[in-house]
């Protein structure tokens, strides 16, 4: 018999709402061509599918684009105004979803933080935080198309001699701000080169995203200020935006109530989006890379070969060592952002209101 026989209305409600939590519909979208998309999604075998410029706009608003079925359905989606979808089954449930990783002709692993889902069932809002690797190369169409956006302000966790090698674009027009807090990385580097196993590499840099919390506090903490004075759309980069950038992305998602599981979900992205053959490629031609100098990368390139794969890769165990770490240290992410980072309570609550829907 029906378990929901023995419930009452409030009771019956409240089961129905944990097991859409339980077994959400989630979808993704990949972009094929300029002009389409591919939305491929888990959860439901039929689902309507909306569309709309704006990521945040209720149904009677968003255009209905397509009946579909199967688990994937290919999409007319221009680049531009850039489409967020909303994707609903017959039974209610419904997923926002739109392009992670942004279609930009000089990108370098930019991508939309959206989409996560916190242990709640709610979503990160897509188009509010974006992440980011080095973006000297984005052309004068890429620029454009970010403040199309709305892009508003950059956290540049890079070190002065990293931001004077590769400056921002954005610095000559002003617009998004740029905001970028001075710092030594010398220190940080020095231990890369002693690294002579990938065991030693994983636990290294696992030390190295703990130690961020001391050396990059102050940029953490203008970031989620900036973010708590709803300053956004926020975008957060260092040079290849899987490192500081991976450690700010954790602190944001953990503050807003993700699973770890996701987290490490989120970190190990970069890989995908930039393969550590990308970078392998470079230092063989001799090349400066991930931020580092020409002399660090060529005595990086010296390392032996599962080492490099460690410092220029994401391996998720990295990010999994690191937040056990912050566990042991400080209670938890969430409480090493209390300690650090000036939030407290009601703060995180403020983000929560703000940054999931």
């Amino acid at each position: 018999m029906d378990r929901r026989l023995f419930l009452t209305a409030a009771g019956a409600t409240a089961l129905a709402a944990a097991d859409r939590v339980a077994s959400p519909l989630d979808a993704k979208v990949a972009r094929i061509t300029p002009e389409a998309v591919r939305l491929t999604w888990t959860g439901a075998n039929a689902v309507s599918v909306f569309v709309s410029a704006d990521p945040d706009a209720k149904k009677p608003a968003i255009r209905p684009l397509k009946a579909a079925s199967g688990g994937a359905a290919d999409l007319l989606a221009p680049v531009s105004p850039r489409p967020y979808f909303l994707v609903t089954a017959a039974d209610g449930r419904q997923v926002r979803v739109a392009e992670r990783l942004l279609p930009l002709a000089g990108g370098h692993n930019f991508r939309d933080l959206g989409g996560w889902r916190a242990a709640d069932g709610r979503q990160v809002r897509w188009g509010k935080i974006y992440r980011s690797g080095v973006m000297t190369d984005l052309t004068m169409a890429d620029l454009d198309y970010l403040r199309t956006l709305g892009l508003t302000v950059i956290c540049d966790l890079r070190s002065p001699s990293e931001r004077e090698a590769e400056p921002n674009p954005f610095l000559k027009a002003g617009d998004p701000k740029v905001a970028a807090i001075s710092y030594d990385r010398t220190t940080a580097l020095s231990g890369l080169m002693k690294m002579t196993t990938p065991e030693a590499a994983i636990q290294g840099f696992a030390n190295a995203y703990v130690d961020f919390l001391d050396l990059l506090a102050p940029h953490y903490a203008d970031m989620f200020a900036r973010l708590l004075a709803n300053q956004g759309p926020l975008a957060l980069n260092c040079s290849a935006g899987k490192d500081r950038t991976g450690m700010a992305s954790a602190l944001i998602l953990s503050v807003l109530g993700a699973p770890r599981q996701t987290v490490i979900a989120d970190y190990a992205l970069s890989e995908a989006y930039v393969p550590t053959s990308h970078y392998l490629e470079q230092a063989v031609r001799g090349e400066a890379f991930g931020g580092f100098s020409q002399a660090q990368s060529q005595a990086l390139a010296k390392l032996p070969v599962g080492v490099l794969e460690v410092v220029l890769g994401t391996n998720p165990e990295i990010m999994r060592r690191a937040l056990t770490a912050i566990d042991a240290r400080y209670g938890g992410p969430i409480a090493a952002a209390k300690a650090r980072l000036g939030l407290t309570d009601d703060k995180i609550a403020a983000l929560r209101r703000i940054y999931l829907g």
